[in-house]
């Protein structure tokens, strides 16, 4: 049976029965800040930190879940403040949080890619480099993480009601700029989707398409950076509200257009506006019963490995990377097939992927989404596990930083998007 007739015959995506009660949701957040444990705490973002440990904690690093119950099968929505997140924490926190009918490939999770939050190499099962400057590898903090991941998810789970929802968007320019070339676009839209319960705004997600690099090397305090300080600046607005935070296409978008003192008055700054559009835009949005609900994975082969010309002499240089060692980095740390996945909650639809693209390659995946019927697409970058950097062949020509961190080759993008526009379609 064709994918598409698949999920029609299951209802997955259409309420069917008239006595059906839509939605169900539960919500919970849990700190991820491994140093409330005396964790030894790597931050991710740069290797000129050399996998020096964290000072201390500035703010909290959160994991927040959504739960969901449709049509009487369980998925889930998480957000995590960290640089990025493998594959197996996903796999081995859905396993301890055992909650029943959640399988990892119902479960979609962003992370915000803060430079102050946890380093995704620490999380690593598949990091045997032993090397400080990409970060090593801690059993002891992926436990942590991962038992607090799940007492998040089985919270949630805990707590199902009926929820509507509504989605709305809204340009934001001069926030952010494309680092590789002033000339070439970013994506400026902030994309919000909003639950109410019982009648009253209850959670947010936004998407918005920025790097964490306000966050500097010489930060050494574990932080959520801008975006930290924009999901606490609506929940402060919103009162009751949960905010959770997934970056877009941001592989060549950095933040612009902040000021201040120091980099923590400048995260400070431009969190601040962040939210007050946030805000703003959620304000605006109209929620009505959830008709239309999925989550999805489709897994991907992906094309050979393959390493930059100019890895040794960019991105080699600040991870102290040799070219003996880059071979068995390849193999260990990148995987064969990845997973995109798709969310659609009425006419919001939201494409991920698992590494970094840059926004040509995220414009392709709201096209596929609009095409597809939705209102507002949107697209998340760094979903259950990166892989790298996911340039066009026209961009990875062109070499830089980003093309030195992506590893398979100037074909990827194109791999990735034929099968994104197959999943778009298989609703």
């Amino acid at each position: 049976m064709a994918i598409a007739a698949w999920l029609c015959a299951a209802g997955v995506w259409t309420v069917t029965g008239a006595a059906d009660p839509g939605l169900l949701a539960g919500a919970a957040r849990a700190s991820i800040t491994p140093l409330e444990a005396n964790l030894p705490t790597q931050l991710g973002g740069y290797g000129d930190r050399a996998g020096k440990p964290a000072e201390g904690v500035h703010d909290t690093l959160w994991a927040k879940a959504l739960v969901f119950d449709f049509g009487g099968e369980t998925s889930a929505v998480l957000t995590l403040d960290v640089c990025h997140a493998p594959w197996c924490v996903l796999e081995e926190a859905v396993a301890k949080a055992a909650v029943p009918g959640l399988a990892p490939d119902r479960v979609l999770m962003a992370s915000s890619h803060t430079h102050a939050g946890l380093e995704g190499m620490m999380l690593d099962r598949r990091n045997i480099a032993g090397n400080p400057h990409i970060g090593v590898f801690n059993e002891a903090v992926l436990d942590f993480v991962t038992d607090r991941i799940a007492g998040a998810l089985k919270e949630a789970a805990a707590d199902l009601q009926p929820v509507t929802a509504g989605a709305a968007a809204e340009a934001l320019p001069g926030m952010n700029r494309n680092r590789r070339d002033d000339a070439l676009p970013a994506d400026t839209d902030m994309t919000v989707l909003r639950f109410d319960r019982a009648g009253k705004p209850w959670a947010v997600l936004v998407n918005y398409t920025a790097h964490g690099t306000i966050m500097t090397p010489e930060i050494m305090l574990a932080s959520g950076g801008w975006a930290g300080v924009m999901q606490r600046a609506v929940e402060e607005m919103m009162p009751g509200v949960l905010c959770l935070y997934a970056n877009g296409a941001e592989g060549d978008v950095a933040p612009a257009g902040y000021t201040g003192g120091s980099r923590w008055e400048m995260a400070q700054q431009y969190g601040f506006r962040a939210a007050l559009a946030a805000a703003r835009v959620a304000a605006g949005v109209s929620t009505a019963p959830v008709t239309r609900f999925g989550i999805r994975q489709a897994w991907v082969d992906l094309p050979p490995k393959a390493p930059a010309p100019d890895f040794l002499k960019i991105a080699g240089d600040e991870y102290k990377v040799t070219e003996e060692q880059l071979g068995m980095l390849l193999e260990a740390l990148f995987p064969a097939r990845a997973p995109l996945g798709l969310w659609r909650v009425n006419d919001f639809a939201l494409l991920t992927f698992p590494g970094e693209p840059i926004t040509a390659v995220g414009a392709a995946a709201k096209g596929f989404l609009r095409d597809g019927g939705a209102k507002f697409p949107a697209v998340a970058a760094l979903t259950n596990d990166h892989i790298g950097y996911i340039l066009t062949a026209d961009e990875y020509a062109k070499s830089g930083y980003e093309v030195t961190a992506s590893f398979y080759g100037p074909g990827l993008a194109d791999t990735l998007l034929a099968a994104a526009r197959d999943l778009a379609g298989e609703e």
